[in-house]
């Protein structure tokens, strides 16, 4: 009763979590909703951020169920990343000549499906 309680009050969490951090995004969001032929950048940049944001808060969560300090360095590194995607797009919010094909826009691209490819590898039950 008690492990299915602590599960139950990590998946709250979590989902309290992801709305927050949904929530707080928009602002992010809502300066690029204007800019013709720009949602794919804003997708991209928004999926790294709150892909980022969750892997974050899973490993915090591992960290305080596993007590592995190679958590601790996940969680730090998950949260740079989110704070990456998210200064991209504080900075870019009112540039409107992005091209999905600037070299560094690739990179960007590289990064984002690295991290899902990471979160595949971690979530991925056979």
């Amino acid at each position: 009763m008690s492990s299915t309680f602590n599960e139950r009050k990590y998946s709250y969490f979590l989902i309290a979590v992801i709305g927050c951090v949904s929530i707080l995004s928009i602002p992010m969001i809502y300066g690029h909703f204007f800019h013709e032929g720009h949602m794919f950048y804003v997708a991209i940049h928004e999926s790294g951020f709150l892909l980022a944001t969750f892997l974050t808060v899973m490993a915090i969560i591992s960290y305080k169920k596993t007590k592995i300090k190679r958590m601790l360095f996940s969680a730090a590194a998950f949260g740079v990343l989110a704070f990456g995607q998210g200064e991209v797009m504080y900075q870019t919010m009112y540039e409107h000549d992005v091209s999905p094909t600037d070299p560094i826009e690739i990179l960007e691209y590289c990064i984002v499906a690295m991290t899902v490819l990471f979160a595949i590898g971690i979530f991925w039950k056979k």
